[in-house]
């Protein structure tokens, strides 16, 4: 991988554990519990030093703002990897209905009492506005 590609990769730990702490404004000891409640698995240099990449602090940031709303870390890391497990869910889900020849319009109509907008999860309140935190 060149110079280039790095910079353009969101998954290259670039960022060492105090640049990363300072870039997203915590304590060093913070990504560390970030790791034990299994919310990142920053890479390891040569000499054992955790390494993070943009999406390890894009994590840590929401996982900040849980925080920050008065949940715990551990209730916080459970959030954030579960909106992460539903944004990939919907993304494949998105993938898949490209995909499907019989998703085009006006054809799942025809074979379906209920037609194409049965297919549809429906809107959750929670996708749209800050949930509140749970006390």
């Amino acid at each position: 991988m060149s110079g280039a590609d790095r910079f353009d990769d969101a998954t290259y730990p670039a960022y060492s554990m105090g640049t990363a702490a300072d870039l997203i404004g915590v304590e060093p000891a913070f990504l560390r519990t970030l790791g034990q409640e299994g919310l990142l698995t920053p890479h390891r240099s040569t000499g054992g030093h955790r390494r993070y990449s943009r999406d390890d602090l894009s994590l840590a940031t929401r996982a900040r703002a849980i925080v920050d709303e008065g949940h715990t870390v551990a209730a916080a890391c459970r959030i954030v990897l579960l909106e992460h497990q539903l944004a990939q869910t919907r993304a494949e889900l998105a993938e898949l209905r490209r995909q499907n020849p019989y998703r085009r319009r006006g054809h799942a109509d025809r074979h379906s009492t209920h037609g194409s907008a049965a297919l549809d999860p429906p809107a959750h309140p929670a996708s749209t506005a800050a949930c509140s935190p749970l006390r």
